[in-house]
C-alpha cells in the first residue's frame, strides 16, 4: 500500500488503453498531475486525454521521466525493453501496477462490487453502475468499455459503492497475476469460468485455480454472486468462506429468471428470488446470457437497497455498452451489428441471440481472429459449433501471428473447410477489402450482418455501412 501527496505528479506508461486511460482520468479527477505516453496516440482516446488535461506524448522516452515523477504506473502491454521501463529501473522510481494503483487509492474505504468471468465482465459491470445510479446511490465505476448511458467509462461518485471489472488478465510484467486479486471484493460476481487467454494461463486448472482464489477474498459480511449453469464454478461454490446465492435460468437458483419472452427489441423475463415473485421486467438487449447479466445485476441493487419499481425502470432504460451487439444501423433492410465476441461460447451466444431475436433473417457472421489466444489452433474444433446459428460465416485473418508464439497456429483456411464440411456458406477473406467487396456482392435486404472482434477488424464495419448508405441512401 502506497500514499502520494495531494499535488503528486504520476506518469502512465501505455496510457491509451481503454482501462488505462480511465484510470489517468480518475487520477486527474482527484487533483493529481497525470502524464502519459503510448505508441498508439489517437482519437478517441487521445481527445479524451486532452479534455481532461492530461498530457500525452507519442513514443517511449526516458526523458520523459525528467524531473522524477513521484509515481509511474505501468500497463499490463508492457514489458522489459521499454525505454521508459528501464529507466524506470535504473533510477530506482516508485512505480506500480493499474489495479494496485486502482485498489489503493479508490477502491479502500468504498464497497467493492467486483465483476468476474470468462464472458460477460463488461456489459454487467456496466448495468450495475446503471442499476446502482438509477437507484440514487450515486456509485463510482469503472468498466473496461464504453457503456452507452454515461458519457465515459469511469465515474467518481459519493456513495458506498464501487463497480469495477475484475479481469483475469494478467497485472503487469512485475505482476504476472490475476487484475482481480487487487480489488477488495465485498460482491464478488462470477458469471462463468472457461479456459481463455492461452498466452497467460496453460490450461482450465490454471484458470480455475485463480478464481477460487478470488473467491477466498470475499470477506463473511459479503456475497459471492454465481452463474448456476456453470459446471467449472459449481465445483468452486463450497469452497467459499463468504455466502453464496446463484443466478441464473435453472430450477434452484437464488435469483431466477422465468417465463422468458423475446424479439428485436429486448426481452421479458420474470424475476423470482428464492421463489418470490418480484414482478416482469424489460431488458433491451437480445440473447438468455443478457438475462443472466441482468439477474447478477439486479441482485446488486435490491442488496443495496434500491426499491424494485426504480430497478424495474432503470433496466428498461439500459442501452448496453459500446461493441456489445451494438447496432449500427439498418440500411435498405440490411441490419448491421458490432460485438465484441472473440470466444467461441460468446461467438456461438452472440449468434443464438441474433438467431432468436431476427429468426427469418439471413445471419451471417464476419470474426475476426483477433485475440492472443484466437491466434493459436486451441478454439478451432469449438468454433465449428459456435457459428451454427449462423447462415453465413466469413473469416478474416490474424492480425498478429506472432502472438502464437510456439503453438499450433489458427487456420482460416482449415476452419472454413470444416464449416464447409457442415454444409455452410464460408469463406476466408484475409484483406478487409476482399471481405467489403464479398459483402457488397452477397448480402441482401432482410438479412443480419454481425462483425465479431475484440480488434479494430479495419475499420470494415463502417466502411461496409457507408457503402449501404451509398447505396440505398441514408439509415
Amino acid at each position: 500500500m502506497f500514499s502520494l501527496p495531494p499535488a503528486a505528479h504520476i506518469h502512465l506508461i501505455a496510457i491509451c488503453g481503454t482501462a488505462m486511460g480511465s484510470l489517468a482520468g480518475m487520477l486527474r479527477e482527484r487533483g493529481y498531475r497525470v502524464t502519459g505516453s503510448d505508441t498508439h496516440v489517437y482519437p478517441p482516446m487521445s481527445t479524451f486525454l486532452a479534455e481532461q488535461g492530461i498530457e500525452v506524448q507519442a513514443g517511449f522516452d526516458p526523458a520523459r521521466l525528467d524531473p522524477a515523477p513521484d509515481l509511474v504506473v505501468v500497463g499490463n502491454a508492457v514489458s522489459r525493453g521499454n525505454p521508459e521501463v528501464e529507466a524506470m529501473l535504473d533510477r530506482q522510481l516508485p512505480y506500480a501496477s493499474l489495479p494496485e494503483v486502482l485498489r489503493d487509492l479508490f477502491l479502500r474505504g468504498k464497497r467493492p462490487v467486483v465483476v468476474t468471468g470468462t464472458h460477460g465482465k463488461t456489459t454487467t459491470t456496466a448495468m450495475v453502475a446503471h442499476l446502482l445510479t438509477e437507484g440514487g446511490l450515486d456509485p463510482s465505476f469503472l468498466v473496461a468499455g464504453l457503456p452507452r448511458n454515461f458519457p465515459r467509462s469511469f465515474a467518481l461518485g459519493n456513495g458506498e459503492f464501487f463497480a469495477v471489472e475484475g479481469d483475469e488478465y494478467d497485472s503487469a510484467f512485475f505482476a504476472k497475476w490475476a487484475k482481480f486479486f487487487y480489488y477488495l471484493p465485498e460482491v464478488l460476481i462470477v458469471n462463468n469460468i472457461e479456459f481463455d487467454h492461452a498466452d497467460i494461463y496453460e490450461n482450465l486448472a490454471a484458470i480455475e485455480k485463480a478464481f477460487r482464489q478470488v473467491i477466498n477474498l470475499v470477506p463473511g459480511r459479503g456475497v459471492v454472486l454465481a452463474g448456476s449453469a456453470d459446471p467449472v464454478l459449481a465445483r468452486l461454490l463450497p469452497l467459499a468462506p463468504a455466502p453464496v446465492q446463484t443466478f441464473g435460468l435453472e430450477a434452484g437458483a437464488h435469483w431466477l429468471a422465468t417465463e422468458l419472452r423475446g424479439g428485436p427489441e429486448g426481452q421479458e423475463f420474470t424475476l423470482r428470488r428464492q421463489g418470490e415473485d418480484l414482478g416482469r421486467f424489460f431488458l433491451p438487449l437480445t440473447g438468455e446470457y443478457n438475462v443472466r447479466n441482468a439477474l447478477a445485476a439486479l441482485a446488486v441493487g435490491l442488496r443495496a437497497g434500491a426499491p424494485v419499481e426504480g430497478l424495474r425502470g432503470a433496466l428498461r432504460t439500459f442501452s448496453g455498452v459500446r461493441r456489445r451487439q451494438e447496432r449500427l444501423g439498418a440500411v435498405g433492410g440490411i441490419t448491421l451489428i458490432d460485438d465484441f465476441a472473440h470466444h467461441p461460447t460468446a461467438v456461438g451466444q452472440t449468434l443464438q441471440g441474433l438467431r432468436q431475436a431476427y429468426p427469418e433473417a439471413g445471419l451471417w457472421a464476419v470474426f475476426e481472429p483477433a485475440s492472443a489466444s484466437n491466434a493459436r489452433a486451441v478454439f478451432e474444433a469449438q468454433y465449428l459449433q459456435a457459428f451454427a446459428p449462423a447462415d453465413q460465416v466469413v473469416i478474416g485473418k490474424v492480425p498478429r501471428p506472432d502472438r502464437a508464439r510456439g503453438g499450433e497456429p489458427f487456420s482460416g483456411e482449415r476452419l472454413v473447410a470444416g464449416l464447409r464440411a457442415q454444409g455452410k456458406g464460408a469463406w476466408h477473406l484475409p484483406e478487409v477489402d476482399a471481405i467489403l467487396a464479398h459483402l457488397e456482392a452477397q448480402v441482401r435486404p432482410g438479412d443480419v450482418v454481425v462483425f465479431m472482434s475484440n480488434g479494430g477488424f479495419g475499420g470494415v464495419q463502417g466502411r461496409f455501412l457507408a457503402a449501404l448508405k451509398g447505396r440505398y441512401g441514408t439509415a
